[in-house]
């Protein structure tokens, strides 16, 4: 299977994070807490054919409302790792073509050692 990444852009929030908001300081649970993610991807079929475009461009607008509700998430954790600066950079959103349909990845089962 190929992947091959069409475009890479950063999504920033709709709305400007207010100046009172731009520095989140961090819980000492969160200061504690070593960095995780969840890597999951969920799987939906269709019932019809799909526009990719109008499908990518909704992503991306409900992306940018979401972000400006939960600021911090496109902010950058400071060196110091005490506070997030919210200073609306954003979140990396990446449009690939896979040579494979999802079915046919499916079958196969994937686990993480099917993806690289």
């Amino acid at each position: 299977m190929e992947i091959k990444i069409q475009s890479v852009q950063f999504i920033k929030p709709s709305k400007s994070t207010p100046q009172n908001l731009r520095h989140f300081k961090l819980s000492l649970l969160d200061q504690l807490a070593s960095s995780s993610y969840i890597d999951m991807i969920f799987y939906y079929k269709t019932d019809g054919e799909v526009d990719i475009s109008e499908r990518c461009d909704h992503l991306v607008n409900s992306l940018s409302e979401a972000l400006s509700l939960y600021y911090p998430l496109a902010g950058r954790l400071r060196k110091d790792r005490l506070e997030v600066d919210c200073i609306d950079q954003g979140v990396k959103y990446l449009v690939t073509q896979v040579s494979s349909s999802l079915h046919e990845f499916l079958k196969l089962d994937p686990k993480n050692d099917h993806i690289s």
